[in-house]
């Protein structure tokens, strides 16, 4: 409903100024007549169509990913620092007397892994570029992890799940839906606040229903049009609209939650 009601809009405004200018012409277009269709047709357009997702979306989105992983490894921790976090890690852990001492290990381990990887991401380039655009983003209630996520949605916004991934650790044994899922919850704000609440996950919809997240989009505009003139436009108006949309509706939301 939000995004019809924005294209309605938008289209609306620009038709009376943008596009308010030059002549008017009328579109025609001749339907066949309407028939069963036949299950080999149908089979042959869902092969098409999914060879061209994964030859064009596909390879932006495995592109993508592998460029997010090497920004999230890179520089690693130095040597001290990994040592540093290993002993608060150990510290911090506390072992559950029900469980068996192969458990405990497990745990343990576990637990120090995690910690080191989440050092890892706030030191690497992705987590600097993060904790830099932090204070452009605090104001529609995201953080510096949601930040590199929604950049990595420029490519497609499939891509935001695996950069989550990726940033909370979870892409190394798999980053299942579960595994993300406990991390996502699990992730707490300075004061203890959960960082993921129902209205920032709402917030995030409207960016991604307002935002222009989408490489292979942008691409086409610009073969369409013939120049970089439009693309940039729909990057910066589509955005633009989508912050303001969410600052509006997380300010909003976040004073009637109380």
């Amino acid at each position: 409903v939000l995004g019809i009601a924005a294209a309605a809009a938008v289209a609306w405004l620009f038709r009376r100024t943008l596009l308010s200018k030059g002549p008017k012409s009328t579109f025609i277009l001749e339907l066949p007549s309407y028939k069963v269709p036949q299950a080999s047709e149908i089979g042959r357009q869902v092969w098409t169509n999914a060879g061209k997702f994964l030859t064009k979306a596909g390879t932006v989105i495995f592109t993508l990913s592998v460029l997010l992983w090497a920004l999230a490894y890179y520089p690693r921790l130095p040597a001290d620092q990994v040592q540093r976090t290993t002993a608060a890690a150990q510290r911090a852990f506390v072992a559950d007397s029900a469980m068996t001492s192969q458990e405990q290990l497990t745990r343990r381990t576990d637990a120090i892994g995690n910690a080191v990887a989440a050092e890892q991401i706030s030191h690497s380039f992705a987590g600097r570029f993060g904790h830099t655009m932090e204070p452009a983003l605090a104001p529609i209630g995201c953080d510096w992890k949601m930040g590199i996520g929604l950049v990595g949605a420029f490519a497609a916004r499939e891509v935001f799940v695996s950069t989550l991934g990726i940033v909370y650790g979870v892409g190394r044994s798999g980053g299942d839906d579960e595994s993300l899922g406990a991390a996502i919850a699990a992730d707490r704000r300075p004061d203890g606040s959960p960082v993921w609440t129902p209205l920032v996950a709402a917030t995030l919809l409207v960016w991604f229903v307002l935002a222009m997240q989408c490489m292979s989009t942008i691409a086409v505009v610009r073969r369409e049009t013939g120049g970089w003139r439009w693309p940039i436009f729909m990057i910066v108006y589509m955005n633009a609209l989508a912050y303001a949309s969410c600052l509006v509706f997380y300010q909003v939301g976040a004073r009637m939650v109380g």
